[in-house]
C-alpha cells in the first residue's frame, strides 16, 4: 500500500477516535450518559487511538493472535467490544423492564387503596 493512503487511514482512525472520546466526555459530564457507559466508550476511543497512532503494536497484536491482516484482528475487537455492550444493555433493558413492571403493579395497587379509601371517606360523609 502507498504511503499516502495509510497515513490517510491513520488520520481516519485518529479523527474517529477523538470524536468518540469527546462525545464520552461531554455526554458525560452533561449527565446524557452514564458514568460506567461513558467510561466504557472513553476507554474504547482510547484503544482505537492507540491502535490508530502505533500500527506496530497492532501488527504485533494481530500476529500474536494468529491473524495475517492486522485491520480484521482490529475490528474482531472492536465487533467484540460491541457484543459486550449489546449484551450488557440487554441485561440492564431487562432489569429495568421487571423494576416497570413491579412499579406499574405497585401503582395500581395504590390507586385501587386510593379507590376504596375515596369510597369509605363518601359513606361516611352521607
Amino acid at each position: 500500500m502507498e504511503a499516502g493512503v495509510i497515513d490517510r487511514i491513520q488520520l481516519m482512525g485518529v479523527a474517529f477516535s477523538l470524536i468518540i472520546i469527546v462525545s464520552a466526555f461531554l455526554m458525560g459530564r452533561e449527565r446524557m450518559l452514564r458514568e460506567k457507559y461513558s467510561l466504557v466508550w472513553l476507554l474504547i476511543g482510547f484503544f482505537t487511538l492507540i491502535m490508530s497512532v502505533f500500527r506496530n503494536l497492532l501488527e504485533s497484536f494481530a500476529s500474536m493472535i494468529g491473524v495475517s491482516y492486522a485491520p480484521s484482528a482490529f475490528f474482531a475487537i472492536l465487533i467484540s467490544c460491541a457484543y459486550l455492550m449489546l449484551l450488557n444493555m440487554s441485561v440492564s433493558i431487562s432489569r429495568l423492564k421487571t423494576q416497570n413492571k413491579a412499579l406499574t403493579q405497585e401503582l395500581g395497587l395504590i390507586k385501587l387503596r386510593m379507590e376504596e379509601v375515596e369510597k369509605k371517606m363518601d359513606r361516611s360523609k352521607v
